[in-house]
């Protein structure tokens, strides 16, 4: 990687921090517990301040812009509630969807994380249309149809 990384959510639970480790760069993340599993042996982890969303423990909101306006990011893992081709990405909570929307405007590369469950849901509120994710990791649960979709769109599909 050329420059830092986003580290959302999902790229906890996926265990992606060993990426920024092994290469020594740097990983932004607004998930509190993301910065904490990094600190022992991780990247060097910078958190993102603002609003702590506490139900999923990410900060989230208007105070998180100064610090994400300052960086340019090189690969940002964005998790999602709802994937669909005539909605884009959506989430529950306007705060996190700003977060997420001002995040994927610094990020050269987009990798969208959605398990099979999310693949066609629409949620509360739009953060991203699709132009903007380059590829997709899901799991085989995901429905085809829309997957067909999303591959027109040019986006790279990755079933885990």
């Amino acid at each position: 990687l050329m420059g830092g990384g986003f580290l959302g959510h999902r790229a906890f639970e996926l265990d992606l921090t060993p990426i920024w480790a092994e290469d020594g760069e740097t990983a932004l993340s607004s998930f509190l517990f993301t910065a904490v599993a990094a600190c022992p042996e991780g990247p060097r982890m910078i958190l993102l301040g603002g609003e702590l969303r506490r139900l999923s423990q990410t900060f989230v909101g208007p105070l998180t812009q100064p610090l994400i306006d300052l960086l340019h990011i090189d690969t940002a893992f964005v998790g999602t509630i709802g994937v669909s081709d005539g909605n884009g990405m959506t989430t529950t909570d306007p705060r996190e969807a700003q977060t997420k929307e001002m995040v994927i405007a610094h990020a050269r590369q987009v990798v969208l994380m959605a398990d099979g469950t999310k693949i066609g849901k629409v949620s509360f509120v739009r953060f991203s249309s699709l132009v903007h994710v380059d590829v997709l990791i899901t799991d085989s649960g995901a429905d085809k149809k829309e997957l067909r979709k999303l591959k027109k769109r040019g986006i790279r599909i990755i079933s885990a």
